[in-house]
């Protein structure tokens, strides 16, 4: 997706008026999605003229451009506060409180990361958040490699590789697909769960047989 303005303001009243133009689109995102998402619209909702959208955005991907990088560099500053405090605490606690910032930043920025993940023409969704993931990757390596130091390199970047993608998916559904009588919490109490199981030993683990199937007689 490409970059956001097509004029990169410095003034400050031309700031404040992407962000105007911004803030509609986003109201427009979560009351009618990608397909309702149109610059006239946008116009109208922001209250300013569609010359004025089309001075700083070519069209709606570029606006969703914008709102993707604006909402991403926003949860990136959460996520590197977030890893700030987690590293000092217990794997499983420090875990929660990332996979918590994940799913409150996405709920926030709901309209925008569904329209991203669902509506967007293929092409265009790939690598919705690249700056948050890269963010999340280093905390997953760091945990990783202080929690398993019997795992070789190769062996943290497959754990990584798999950590990213169940993280991304649960966040996701915690955040955007939850059905209403499923419980918020107790659906990252299960996230966490999964991923810090991966941070103990094998040897440590408890195995119970697998179930054989038997003939009736």
């Amino acid at each position: 997706m490409p970059s956001s303005a097509r004029n990169r303001p410095v003034q400050q009243r031309s700031l404040a008026t992407i962000d105007k133009i911004l803030d509609a689109a986003t109201r427009l995102l979560i009351g009618s999605g990608y397909a309702g998402l149109t610059t006239n619209r946008v116009a109208a909702e922001a209250e300013v003229g569609i010359g004025t959208v089309y001075r700083y955005f070519a069209d709606k991907n570029e606006l969703l451009g914008a709102l993707r990088d604006r909402a991403s560099a926003r949860m990136t500053k959460e996520l590197i506060r977030a890893i700030g405090t987690s590293v000092a605490l217990e794997p499983a606690a420090g875990i929660r409180r990332m996979f918590v910032c994940l799913v409150e930043a996405l709920e926030r920025d709901r309209g925008i990361i569904r329209a991203l993940a669902s509506e967007v023409p293929i092409g265009l969704q790939s690598n919705i958040l690249p700056e948050v993931e890269a963010q999340l990757a280093q905390f997953c390596r760091f945990f990783m490699a202080t929690h398993r130091p019997d795992l070789s390199d190769a062996e943290i970047e497959e754990y990584v590789y798999l950590g990213m993608a169940l993280t991304f998916s649960a966040s996701l559904r915690v955040a955007i697909e939850r059905a209403p009588e499923m419980d918020r919490e107790r659906l990252i109490d299960h996230a966490v769960g999964v991923l810090t199981a991966w941070l103990e030993p094998p040897r440590n683990r408890t195995h119970t047989a697998e179930p054989t199937l038997g003939l009736i007689e």
